[in-house]
Order: structure tokens, then C-alpha cells, then sequence
């Protein structure tokens, strides 16, 4: 999950065909820059422990959206792109108006049904705006995944993972109901390595992506934790 800065002006669209974190400071409306709490009629005087209450559930929904809507967060997420193969893009909008996040579930790797037993999405980013209140994570997966079930009856089961190489260990997912599962490279009977640009800094996670000139870094790569929940 990541939380972070500011969001286009939100417009409708079709969820695109193309892991999760960041927080920001305001959202775009048609009047403007307005701050998730005032759009949501809440005064806390100030109060940054202000709560995700019924008073902001009410006010809050999920809908389709296209990719291109919420690629300015997904430029702030730590991983600063798109997934590859996205099946759902949700934007997270307040009254209707302010966008203030989105929730975006992509393809996993293939083997990933055969693990769990049927269609398996992958819940691939999660991005709130700074100025939601810090515990609206967990309804803005809840709300996701209801959607999913009412729209896409087929898929069984989302899977998401928590990189501790960014500080994440999957708080929000247990929090959510989702079931522990491991770690990525538990099965694996050799270390994975990504190959780091020595001058930049860009990661590549296969030798076979790095440019012929690049002069190149082996790093291990950090197993991820494995969350799993069963729709």
C-alpha cells in the first residue's frame, strides 16, 4: 500500500488492458483542489487522528476507471509504473467528484491458479491520497473486492505480496482478512538476483532486458511476503 500527492481530474472510463503503496496531499475536482475531508463534510479541528468513519463510507464509492485516470498515482507508487497485465483498474472516488486513490489488479504468473486452485488476480497497487484518513486501506480493498464478486464471479481468489525491501510487511493485508502464505522464493532452490545499472541505479529484473552498453550490478533479490484471500 502507498500513499501520496496529487490526482488528475477524474474522468470515466474503461479498466485497462496494460505490488502496492503511496499517500498525497490533495485531489482535483471540477472546482479545483479540494481536500478529502472538507468534500466529506468533516471538520477535526485540526486533529490528524481523525477516522475513516461512517460519515466518509457514505461519501466514498469505487467505479471503473481507465489506466490512463490514475497513472498519476501510479507515478508515485515506489515502483513508479503500471503493472504488466492489469484486469481491473478502480478508482476511489468522494462524492462522486474527487478522486482521491485507486486499486489496480493485474494478471499473476500463470502458475498462480494451479497454486491456489482457480482464477487468481493479483491485487498490484493500492494508492491513497495523503489527506484520507490513514485507516481507509482496508475499505478501499473491502469495497474492491465486493465489486469483484459482483462483476467478476469467475475470479476465486486475490493474491498480494508485501516487499520488505520497502519496508512492507503486509499490515494492511492482514488487516484485511487476506491469509499469510509464505514467501515468493520459499519453493526456489537457487537465490534470484536483479541486475542493477551501475550509473543509474535503473533495476532490471532479467539479464536478458539490460542494454549491451549498461554496465551492470548483481544484487539478491529480497523474498517477498505471500498474502492469499478466497472471494
Amino acid at each position: 500500500m502507498v500513499r501520496g500527492a496529487v490526482a488528475d481530474q477524474p474522468s470515466d472510463g474503461v479498466p485497462g488492458t496494460d505490488g502496492v503503496a503511496g499517500r498525497g496531499v490533495r485531489e482535483q475536482s471540477e472546482a479545483g483542489s479540494v481536500p478529502v475531508r472538507q468534500a466529506a463534510g468533516v471538520s477535526d479541528g485540526g486533529d490528524d487522528r481523525v477516522r475513516f468513519d461512517r460519515t466518509y463510507r457514505l461519501a466514498c464509492a469505487v467505479r471503473p476507471v481507465s489506466i490512463k485516470t490514475v497513472d498519476c498515482f501510479l507515478s508515485q507508487h515506489y515502483l513508479h509504473k503500471r503493472p504488466g497485465v492489469c484486469t481491473l483498474v478502480l478508482g476511489l472516488f468522494m462524492n462522486d467528484a474527487v478522486l482521491f486513490g485507486t486499486v489496480v489488479f493485474a494478471l499473476p504468473p500463470r502458475e498462480t491458479n494451479v497454486r491456489y486452485g482457480g482464477c487468481t488476480w493479483e491485487l498490484a497497487r493500492l494508492y491513497l491520497a495523503d489527506t484520507v484518513p490513514c485507516n481507509a486501506e482496508s475499505w478501499a480493498i473491502g469495497r474492491s473486492l465486493r465489486y469483484i464478486r459482483q462483476h467478476h464471479p469467475t475470479v476465486r481468489f486475490i493474491v498480494s505480496y508485501a516487499d520488505p525491501s520497502a519496508g512492507h510487511i503486509g499490515t494492511i493485508y492482514k488487516a484485511s482478512n487476506f491469509r499469510a502464505d509464505g514467501r515468493t522464493d520459499d519453493d526456489r532452490k537457487t537465490p534470484r538476483f536483479d541486475y542493477v545499472d551501475a550509473t543509474s541505479g535503473k533495476v532490471y529484473s532479467r539479464r536478458a532486458h539490460v542494454p549491451s552498453c549498461v554496465v551492470i550490478v548483481r544484487k539478491p533479490r529480497v523474498s517477498k511476503f505471500r498474502f492469499v484471500r478466497a472471494l
